[in-house]
């Protein structure tokens, strides 16, 4: 007695079930299918794209580490060229008395630093391109932050720089040791950060030292916070790939937190 093939081991693969005439002559029409598995719903493109995403923490060992070098060596790189900038602009008088009656040399360099960081993000995974803009992005951002520098005493800048330093090693310590899914916290953090961003439109109206001095503190537990989620989440959810934008959120959070405990001191010697 014939027997009649319900579904071929190629249906169950592709995931869609046979027509009749299949069932019937028990061959398979349509597009064929090599032993890689696919869902109809996605292409080949998306499925290596979903493949691309898996997070680095669920990678091998080899793949891990030589995430862990990009990240660190360009998040190094970046951090010794910040400091470069601001030791040359701090002890080149002319250039710093001149960058300090220019105001507009700031919101040129921080309007040229955000086009570079949208054209990055929109190659970043395209090498080499991603590693120019991100070269460029960090000078940029460099000049910025020396020219930011200049308005400060070096005693002040100095003790600011240490402070920075002994926060991200405390909270890059605590972030290692955490057990607790820190992702949770993302959306309480954007409430808070949208309420600062409110007080800081309010501060250009408000000249007040002690609203100052808030302002600063207040932000460089925002960002403390910002950070202890960004490594987090570069540990644990965060594409091999994606080494690029893990630099550049890790490297804004430290910047930003030694900016606002530069305020901070600054205001602190002011009063």
């Amino acid at each position: 007695m014939a027997t009649i093939p319900l579904m071929s081991d190629q249906d169950v693969e592709l995931g869609t079930l046979p027509s009749y005439d299949d069932v019937i002559t028990g061959k398979k029409s349509g597009t064929t299918v090599g032993s890689k598995r696919q869902l109809p719903f996605l292409g080949e493109h998306l499925a290596d794209d979903a493949a691309e995403a898996t997070a680095v923490a669920y990678a091998n060992v080899s793949i891990r580490l030589g995430f862990l070098r990009k990240v660190l060596g360009i998040l190094t790189f970046q951090l010794v060229a910040t400091t470069v900038f601001c030791t040359a602009l701090y002890t080149t008088h002319r250039v710093r008395e001149f960058v300090q009656d220019q105001p507009w040399i700031l919101m040129l360099t921080l309007f040229g630093s955000l086009a570079l960081l949208v054209a990055m993000f929109v190659n970043a995974r395209n090498v080499p391109m991603n590693y120019f803009l991100l070269t460029a992005w960090t000078m940029a951002q460099s000049f910025a932050v020396a020219v930011i520098v200049a308005f400060y005493d070096a005693e002040i800048v100095i003790e600011a720089a240490f402070m920075t330093v002994a926060v991200v090693v405390s909270l890059f310590l605590y972030t290692l040791q955490s057990k607790r899914d820190l992702q949770k916290g993302w959306a309480s953090l954007f409430s808070v950060t949208m309420i600062f961003l409110s007080a800081s439109v309010l501060q250009l109206f408000i000249q007040s030292p002690g609203f100052n001095l808030v302002m600063a503190a207040s932000g460089a537990i925002l960002f403390s916070v910002y950070l202890v989620l960004d490594i987090d989440r570069v540990m644990h959810h965060t594409s091999a790939e994606d080494y690029i934008e893990a630099c550049v959120s890790l490297y804004l959070d430290i910047i930003n937190i030694f900016i606002r405990i530069l305020q901070l001191l600054g205001e602190i010697n002011r009063q």
